[in-house]
């Protein structure tokens, strides 16, 4: 190896190196995050007297805590399909509030939800969740865009 290519790769590892530390630092040194105000549907808990008769409100509380740390990124607060990385992955996370994901049955939901789906980024969850977590996460989505959702959030 000539000395130049040597020299080029020093100061590219050197560079990627500084870059790391910085990041690391101003992570350690400001680790606070402002919530948007947007966050309150996923993160603010469920008004069990907001519910339908028959609805299981603990499972929508328990689907709400799942979809705050797993679904929220990417569908956004509200299910809207407009989260913090919705603009950075292709194809576009799903509008969960929509009249087509609406419509699926709940067999059609947890395998959209459990599973990887091709050409998309949804990793899929049913390796991480059992299939009570995964149902009690069916029924927070359910639960999006409701008029109880609207009602207590808007």
């Amino acid at each position: 190896m000539t000395l130049s290519y040597s020299l080029t790769i020093f100061i590219v590892g050197a560079g990627i190196a500084t870059a790391v530390a910085f990041s690391f630092a101003a992570t350690m040194l400001n680790p606070t995050v402002e919530i948007n105000s947007n966050a309150r549907v996923a993160l603010s808990p469920i008004n069990p007297a907001s519910l339908q008769d028959g609805v299981d409100p603990i499972a929508i509380e328990q689907g709400r805590v799942y979809y705050a740390q797993l679904c929220m990124p990417c569908h956004g607060s509200r299910g809207d399909g407009r989260g913090e990385w919705a603009y950075r992955v292709t194809p576009r996370p799903t509008n969960l509030t929509s009249h087509v994901t609406r419509a699926r049955s709940d067999a059609q939901l947890l395998q959209l939800i459990g599973e990887p789906q091709p050409g998309t980024p949804m990793i899929g969850w049913k390796k991480q969740l059992s299939e009570s977590q995964l149902r009690q996460l069916v029924a927070f989505v359910r639960f999006l865009g409701t008029k109880a959702q609207l009602e207590i959030y808007h």
